[in-house]
């Protein structure tokens, strides 16, 4: 199908404003209302703080013993990003990561726009990555660094086509540098894709140095870098079950391939609330362009890091279709299905395939907003509702007047939907987190004057405190000063 260029233009302009709005009403009104949290939007803009502010950024905010940031997960983006802070505020982050998810859709469109005359295939295909439900998940949950990463390989894949392989090669270091496990991830790209340039001697040879950049890119960051920085990181405790480290789990699920086959399927808790968790996202994923990537196998190749990282965590969370870990699926998924439609020779045919996709990639995407076995965040997902426009818990008009109170120099603690909202500033903690409450305010719902972690009351000392201000749900306390 051909389309002039003020067709292609509206089209375009359509999707993309679709996208960036929904993005907005989900992620920016999320945030607005307090339906964000300290872990992470609390976590990373603090470190953004930090990192503007020429400091280390470190784990207090969900560690017991404070050690760099790093340790837990190797982002070198938060550094690069850390000016922005002073343009968007507590709202960096999402900004930047609506933008970065626009732009990788752009450049899906642009790459399958390299494979096909048929101009509304690229249109498609970018509509697809919009709303898969990878992508709208990981938009309704805080900011993940991963969620960038991710919007690299669209980008990769486009400058490798176009054999300008000098920007290949900077997208192939922004897309390791988002977090320790994208390098493993590459590793498996670039093993994927040597079969598309099999003739290509140049690119074989990127591709190759690619694969050799990230594995020992992996190695070096997991094995080496975060051990010395302060532990194995946040990633590697998920798998910890398997083995000691890295090469010990590698040659465990090697060495047992019918048992590895086994886990990445079933639910291995013995806990039969988590039944049907793994088999949910296999069939979201088959629904939303999986069963065209069947006919690709050397992308299915590159998920299978994806799988094993997912399927294999000891974290049930990781199992299902929501939050931020289904995000990386995207992109193969699509482009994937797009190679394919675009080389059958029936325009009538790719249409209706093309159109089918989109189609079940939208049904999917609702099922797993309204009715999915995993864990969701509802409120934050359902802008089709009011219930997402709205903060029953508190008034968030008098929850910024007690914000306003409190002294720039101040140790504050507060609860988990308070610390994004307060986390530019020298100290700010995280209240749910805390052994012992010793800040110089505390801003809490009523639910946390009695919480408990790890079965000991965290607000022990509340005779230490005096009420600035509250409305019965909402308490402002300053230390009573000696």
């Amino acid at each position: 199908m051909t389309l002039s260029k003020r067709q292609r233009n509206i089209t375009l302009a359509s999707v993309f404003t679709v996208a960036g709005v929904l993005y907005a009403l989900i992620s920016l009104v999320n945030h607005y209302l307090f339906k964000t949290y300290a872990l992470d939007l609390g976590l990373y803009p603090h470190a953004l703080y930090d990192y503007a502010h020429f400091r280390a950024a470190d784990c207090s905010m969900f560690k017991d013993v404070p050690c760099s940031l790093l340790s837990d997960h190797f982002d070198l983006y938060l550094p690069l990003l850390s000016p922005l802070i002073y343009v968007f505020g507590t709202y960096t982050l999402l900004v930047v990561q609506i933008v970065a998810t626009l732009l990788g859709g752009w450049g899906v469109y642009r790459l399958i726009s390299l494979y096909s005359d048929d101009d509304l295939m690229p249109i498609l295909a970018a509509t697809v990555f919009f709303f898969s439900f990878g992508i709208i998940h990981a938009i309704a949950f805080d900011y993940h660094s991963n969620v960038l990463s991710a919007m690299m390989l669209p980008w990769l894949l486009y400058f490798l086509k176009r054999k300008r392989f000098v920007w290949a090669s900077l997208f192939a270091v922004l897309f390791v540098i988002g977090k320790e496990n994208m390098s493993l991830w590459l590793f498996f790209i670039a093993i994927g894709l040597m079969w598309d340039y099999r003739k290509e001697k140049k690119a074989l040879w990127h591709l190759a140095a690619y694969a050799v950049f990230a594995l020992a890119y992996f190695f070096i960051i997991n094995m080496i870098v975060m051990p010395r920085l302060g532990g194995n990181g946040g990633g590697f405790a998920r798998y910890s079950h398997l083995g000691d480290n890295y090469a010990d789990i590698a040659g465990r699920l090697l060495s047992q391939p019918l048992e590895t086959l086994r886990m990445l399927f079933t639910n291995t808790t013995g806990w039969s609330k988590y039944d049907g968790i793994k088999e949910e996202f296999y069939v979201c994923a088959l629904a939303s362009g999986m069963l065209l990537t069947l006919l690709k196998p050397n992308y299915l190749l590159m998920l299978i890091p994806l799988v094993a990282q997912k399927m294999l965590a000891a974290d049930t969370m990781f199992w299902g279709i929501s939050f931020q870990y289904s995000v990386e699926f995207v992109p193969i998924l699509v482009v994937s299905s797009f190679l394919v439609i675009i080389k059958l020779k029936n325009s009538k045919l790719r249409l209706a395939l093309s159109l089918a996709l989109l189609l079940s990639t939208v049904l999917t995407t609702f099922y797993t907003v309204g009715v999915p076995k995993s864990v969701i965040l509802v409120d934050q997902l359902c802008v089709y509702q009011g219930r997402h426009y709205e903060q029953k818990e508190f008034d968030i008009r008098y929850a910024r007047e007690l914000m306003a109170m409190l002294p720039e120099d101040a140790t504050v603690s507060a609860a988990t939907m308070f610390v994004p909202h307060l986390a530019l500033r020298d100290n700010i903690q995280n209240f749910a987190n805390a052994n012992k409450v010793e800040a110089d305010y505390v801003l809490i719902t009523e639910h946390y004057v009695k919480y408990e972690r790890q079965g000991k009351m965290v607000f022990t000392n509340r005779s230490e405190y005096e009420t600035v201000a509250s409305d019965g749900s909402i308490h402002l306390l300053r230390r009573i000063q000696p």
